[in-house]
């Protein structure tokens, strides 16, 4: 009879435990969803601007009309992306075509004194910093859930339900360089 009690007990106890971990796991998923519906929300923001600032750039840089362009495929091919890496790499494509944009513009002074162009330059640029933020959140969402499903003993929880480690978001070494202005804009 005692042993029995025991037993249940044991039972119960790897129960509470189980349960424990599966809300674990499942809290640790949730974080990583919010932190990459962060991202999205900044580059949504972003898209948003983005139209603004190609409709003042038209005014300034009617002979650059090719930069202006692929900014605007960028701007569409991130948004039609379904999975997260895709827009990842759209958006960090975009990224990198907006810093040769802002570097270009220095050489327009009469675009750099004009109140629109000034006023959306610095929302892309506080966007940019948010967008920076959200990544760093997503991947310590994704850090924190990774080592909760690879380590004992939620593994065995997270094995049960068949969750699987996220990817982190890394930047191409190849994305890393520095950029060529003129290669950019075919100088």
């Amino acid at each position: 009879m005692k042993i029995i009690f025991i037993l249940i007990v044991v039972l119960a106890l790897i129960g509470i435990l189980a349960i424990v971990l599966n809300n674990k796991i499942i809290g640790k998923k949730n974080q990583v969803a919010q932190a990459f519906g962060s991202i999205e929300i900044y580059l949504k923001k972003r898209f948003d601007l983005i139209p603004n600032l190609i409709a003042i750039l038209n005014k300034y840089l009617a002979h650059e009309k090719e930069i202006l362009l692929k900014i605007t495929e960028l701007r569409s091919s991130a948004e039609k992306a379904t999975e997260a890496n895709e827009k990842i790499k759209a958006s960090n494509e975009l990224t990198k075509i907006m810093g040769g944009l802002n570097i270009n513009v220095e050489n327009y002074p009469n675009l750099k004194a004009d109140k629109q162009f000034t006023t959306i330059e610095f929302e892309l640029s506080d966007i940019e910093d948010q967008i920076a933020a959200a990544r760093r959140a997503y991947n310590a969402a994704v850090t924190s859930y990774n080592n909760t499903v690879q380590m004992f003993p939620s593994n065995i929880v997270a094995g049960i339900r068949k969750d699987q480690d996220y990817t982190l978001l890394e930047i191409p070494k190849s994305e890393q360089k520095e950029i060529n202005v003129n290669q950019l804009l075919n100088l």
